[in-house]
């Protein structure tokens, strides 16, 4: 439920808490008469429009963030003190300690800055809700990945492919018994049937992987739907909630028509092994197994599209809301 408040944070920032205590008691032992930077403040009001956020949370996002630029603060000051170290006499190592005491104060200001100008735009984050809607973008188009969806159908091809070209082998192994006659056919039947169950033992492995690893690259697209429907039962601005409702209708539309070929596919392959089994190797027991494999691809295809227009549209929705962050 949207509300609309105002709660006022003010967070109380140590500008060395991010630099390890040993460095810190060698720069004061070794630089006369510097003094560690007192504490500064941060403060301001925060309007949000949802239950989500409260008092403690904002601080704690809000000093989360700040770390990165009281890190890179720490380091800086370390790498303005690394050279007094090294100096080569007094004379140039009390120059080098009057340097660091002077650039101290110019690298912290230029870090509150940085802090101050981060705050104000988390502040407008807040406000636009553009917080909610990043983190659950972001997380959304983990799972939709266009190229892995245009994979499936890579994967069921090469699987058709291998399946008609072991089907061709034993074709021709089928047709010299036929045409034999004699002794010769004895030795033609002979070569079939030592052909045949390790083909269709290798086939039967090979499709059963294959339906394994479609499954495993689906599994991410076909939990999306239903995160989205959870994602918007969270606080997200409308604009997501809308394009959320839409996208998972249509993507779960597109899955349809994925699980029933992967279905017959399946079926119909398998069919098609026992059928060869029996010594089938008719053009229609091909046509069985090869199409199944190849509507597959098709259906990958179609996927991949509606998966690549849908990741799209999310990637501009989270590019605005970064921008606003």
């Amino acid at each position: 439920m949207a509300i609309d408040k105002e709660i006022p944070v003010k967070i109380s920032i140590d500008p060395f808490q991010e630099v390890d205590k040993k460095k810190w008691k060698k720069m004061e032992a070794d630089v006369k008469g510097f003094k560690k930077p007192g504490r500064f403040d941060i403060s301001g009001k925060f309007t949000v429009t949802t239950a989500k956020w409260d008092k403690r949370k904002l601080e704690a996002q809000a000093r989360a963030m700040f770390r990165y630029d009281l890190s890179l603060f720490a380091s800086q000051v370390w790498q303005d003190f690394a050279p007094i170290d090294k100096a080569k006499n007094d004379r140039d190592k009390q120059k080098l300690m009057a340097d660091f005491k002077n650039a101290v104060p110019k690298i912290q200001k230029a870090m509150v800055r940085n802090l101050n100008e981060k705050f104000e735009e988390f502040q407008e984050d807040i406000a636009s809700g553009a917080a909610d809607d990043a983190g659950e973008l972001k997380g959304t188009r983990k799972g939709l990945n266009p190229a892995q969806a245009k994979q499936l159908g890579g994967m069921a091809k090469r699987m058709a492919a291998v399946f008609e070209g072991k089907f061709d082998e034993l074709k021709k192994l089928k047709d010299t018994e036929l045409r034999a006659s004699g002794p010769e056919k004895a030795k033609a039947t002979e070569e079939l049937e030592k052909a045949l169950v390790p083909a269709i033992t290798m086939l039967a492995k090979q499709l059963d992987g294959v339906l394994k690893g479609i499954e495993k690259v689906l599994a991410p697209i076909k939990s999306t739907p239903a995160g989205m429907l959870k994602s918007i039962k969270k606080e997200m601005s409308d604009a997501a909630i809308a394009e959320y409702k839409k996208s998972a209708k249509e993507l779960e539309a597109a899955l349809k028509p994925m699980d029933a070929a992967i279905a017959a596919g399946k079926k119909s392959t398998i069919e098609a092994l026992a059928k060869m089994k029996r010594k089938d190797l008719s053009s229609g027991v091909k046509t069985l197994g090869g199409s199944a494999l190849n509507k597959i691809d098709d259906s990958a295809s179609k996927l991949s599209d509606t998966v690549k227009a849908i990741d799209g549209k999310l990637k501009k929705l989270e590019q605005a809301a970064k921008s606003r962050k």
